[in-house]
């Protein structure tokens, strides 16, 4: 598969860093949002990505400037159908990505790739939504996207091997580690880690210790770059409350289940990094 140009549907944080990826590899990327507003926000997102790596001396400020070159951004829904590969990434809702899902299909290229960076929702359920689910795969990147080597290449029963090879190929050609996983909820990166962010939030409820102490323990007895606390608030509390409740509701497993302090502060808005308040707090 000779990838040329993607269309990145949804740009927030995942999506904007799919973007800036993209671009820095070569290809032509447009990101697709609701309103214009919010696809200005995406091209200004991956270019204050981009001019951090300038600053820290990782690309040239040429680099930069080659890189935002390959950037646009629409509104019109109707861009796909100039893209080889298609990568959903808005909201984390069942509803919304099946509707999406199937007005992509009827507008993409025939030979067109249809991805979705969903962390939870089984691809099944997005794949049906189209007439031609064997072109369906789950490309699930890790955030912060261009700090993050991998990429879990998720395979429904339907996918066609040829469509998970390239998108196989697609994520490496992005300079990422592809595994190939099969169509389950949570895959495996959240299938495990998920339970782990709970566990620690549980225990900190239960006064087994302070946050801090918690994410020591793993730091430091376990060699992990950052602890239950710290990671949660990089990944955004919201995000982490609807994996998990994504989860239960597939798997009806009380493991699943967010605990209610995960409640109380993401309906605080207190959702970590992105919002300057999360477990800790954080300058903005």
């Amino acid at each position: 598969m000779n990838t040329k140009k993607l269309a990145v549907v949804g740009c927030g944080t995942m999506g904007s860093g799919i973007a800036q990826v993209a671009v820095q590899s070569g290809l032509q990327v447009v990101a697709v949002e609701r309103d214009e507003a919010a696809a200005k926000g995406a091209e200004a997102r991956v270019a204050k990505g981009l001019d951090r790596l300038v600053r820290r001396e990782r690309i040239t400020a040429e680099d930069q400037a080659a890189a935002l070159a390959l950037l646009s951004s629409t509104t019109d829904l109707g861009a796909v159908g100039e893209a080889d590969v298609v990568i959903e990434a808005i909201y984390e809702d069942v509803g919304q990505k099946k509707a999406l899902f199937a007005e992509v299909a009827r507008l993409a290229a025939p030979d067109a790739l249809l991805a979705s960076n969903t962390s939870t929702i089984p691809l099944v359920i997005l794949a049906a939504a189209t007439d031609q689910p064997e072109r369906v795969i789950g490309l699930h990147f890790f955030n912060p996207v261009p700090a993050m080597k991998l990429v879990e290449v998720i395979r429904t029963p339907a996918s066609d091997p040829a469509v998970v090879e390239a998108g196989r190929q697609f994520a490496a050609d992005l300079g990422k580690s592809p595994v190939l996983i099969n169509d389950v909820p949570g895959f495996v990166g959240n299938l495990l880690v998920v339970p782990y962010l709970l566990d620690a939030i549980r225990a900190y409820e239960r006064s087994v210790a302070e946050k801090e102490a918690i994410d020591d323990v793993i730091r430091l007895g376990f060699n992990h770059p950052m602890g239950p606390f710290a990671l949660a608030d990089l990944i955004g509390l919201d995000i982490v409350h609807d994996m998990a409740a994504s989860m239960y509701e597939e798997y009806k497993d009380p493991r699943y289940v967010p605990p209610p302090l995960l409640k109380q502060y993401v309906r605080m808005g207190w959702l970590g990094r992105k919002t300057g308040r999360g477990f800790y707090t954080y300058d903005r």
